[in-house]
């Protein structure tokens, strides 16, 4: 039977499914074990702030110089390039739940170095490897997320991506608080078995399978996913239609310079420069160092504190993706982080010539990067992940996504790289200016080049993009007649 034939077949057969939305909607599930996955990215990406700050100890067989601690945090982000690019063409061969289950294998491979490590290169190689694996989650599951969910929760689903992440954060550095940095490795390796484990028990994304002919699996993953909410072979005859209008073969650079392509692409790079250079991934991979050198009487404590924080605010971010929009987000956002990071940079330089600072406004670091991690959780954190997603077109969504996350990752390395050099060249206050005029610049991309995406179908946002185009090329044409 012909693929013509199958849908006619589906399209006759959807005539007779139930349009009751009673049934329990197990996409739930499935997005919780997809979204194991992103807590197990999150450990390895919260890991530097407790261990490194645990390889001080005399006992600890491994005991970094500043700079070997600099690579220790910024290596990870290497390895999250590498495994953004591979993960792109991963996604489109094994399918989204099979590059994710294929990536607990190197996970697994690279704790196991750390928790054994002797010497600081087997610190490098594990940290490496498991960096590899984060790049792989990053590109995988926002996508994987969106596929299976429906307009209605798409924003929420999407968005928790990012919470848990940040939840995986929280949950390291608890343990860190308590592990020395050999044994954080086991929980962390525990973590990524779990993740697996829960992914045996939910189908592939829809979409992908029926790109592959998958009809016959695609209908029962829609039936798994949502009960009896839509109507899965009339859902499958939509997608089928949708993907039979794209183009077929490989994807050419033709392609992806056509407007629906090249502009969302462009605005996922814009997003991820400003999600990294505001400063995030340099305050997370170095929370204990910056609160003992603000004068913290307990680092480890207020680093808890700022991981909770972010949870919470993440968690709260989520539910109101939907109703304020992402735009809306993004603005309080950046605007947030701006007044948080000149106000932790006004302190910092004020106690450098007044000592007594630090002493009677001890409260003002944590307040502060309170409000910052707040701002971050509510926009820049999770909405880069959704949107790179939704903005795309199914067809180069792996190959953008990819090159979103690997960009991302190169700005992690180059941020969390240089932030004790800012530290030794400019100060720390010059450091926090530096990126609160990033968060300046973000709330000003925001508000002039980024289209709102709440409620909308990926045609309509695909639609977006082609209007625009030819509304700038009727306004050239109207020029040159006049």
């Amino acid at each position: 039977m012909d693929r013509e034939l199958k849908s006619k077949t589906m399209l006759v057969n959807c005539q007779s499914e139930p349009k009751s939305k009673n049934g329990f909607r197990k996409m739930y599930l499935a997005a919780v074990a997809a979204l194991s996955f992103a807590i197990a990215a999150g450990m390895v990406c919260g890991y530097s702030a407790s261990a490194t700050a645990n390889m001080k100890r005399k006992s600890s067989p491994v005991r970094p110089s500043l700079e070997e601690t600099a690579w220790i945090g910024s290596i990870m982000a290497l390895g999250a390039v590498l495994g953004g690019i591979v993960a792109s063409w991963l996604c489109n061969k094994l399918g989204r739940k099979g590059t994710l289950m294929i990536s607990s294998i190197p996970f697994l491979i690279g704790w196991v170095f750390i928790a054994y490590a002797d010497k600081l290169v087997y610190i490098y190689i594990g940290r490496f490897i498991t960096g590899s694996c984060v790049g792989i989650v990053c590109v995988t599951t926002p996508p994987y997320l969106i596929e299976i969910s429906t307009p209605d929760v798409r924003g929420l689903l999407g968005s928790s991506f990012q919470l848990f992440v940040v939840g995986g954060v929280l949950i390291v550095n608890g343990l860190g608080a308590t592990l020395s940095w050999e044994w954080l490795a086991i929980p962390s390796s525990a973590f990524v078995i779990f993740a697996m484990l829960a992914m045996l028990f939910v189908p592939e994304s829809p979409r992908w399978l029926i790109g592959k002919g998958g009809y016959q699996e695609a209908v029962s993953a829609v039936k798994f996913l949502q009960g009896d909410y839509v109507d899965a072979s009339a859902e499958c005859v939509g997608i089928d239609e949708d993907l039979r209008n794209q183009p077929k073969g490989s994807i050419s650079l033709k392609e992806l310079l056509k407007p629906d392509a090249l502009i969302p692409a462009l605005l996922a790079f814009g997003l991820v420069f400003f999600q990294q250079t505001t400063g995030s991934n340099a305050i997370l991979f170095y929370t204990v160092d910056i609160f003992s050198a603000a004068g913290s009487k307990n680092a480890n404590m207020s680093t808890i504190i700022i991981d909770a924080v972010l949870v919470i605010a993440t968690a709260i971010s989520s539910g109101l993706m939907d109703k304020a929009g992402r735009k809306t987000l993004l603005i309080i956002s950046g605007v947030g982080m701006a007044v948080s990071l000149f106000a932790l940079g006004t302190y910092d330089q004020i106690s450098e010539s007044n000592p007594a600072i630090k002493t009677d406004y001890n409260w003002v670091p944590l307040a502060s990067l309170v409000i910052y991690i707040t701002a971050f959780s509510f926009g820049f954190g999770p909405i880069p992940w959704l949107m790179m997603a939704e903005m795309t077109p199914l067809r180069t969504r792996s190959v953008i996504c990819g090159a979103a996350t690997a960009l991302c990752w190169t700005f992690v390395f180059i941020i969390t790289k240089t932030f004790q050099a800012l530290e030794v060249s400019i100060h720390d206050y010059g450091a926090y200016f530096v990126y609160a005029g990033f968060s300046v610049l973000s709330v000003i991309f925001t508000i002039f080049f980024l289209p709102e995406t709440k409620g909308k179908q990926g045609e309509e946002i695909q639609q977006l993009f082609l209007n625009y185009c030819n509304r700038k090329k009727s306004s050239e044409k109207y020029d040159e007649m006049s």
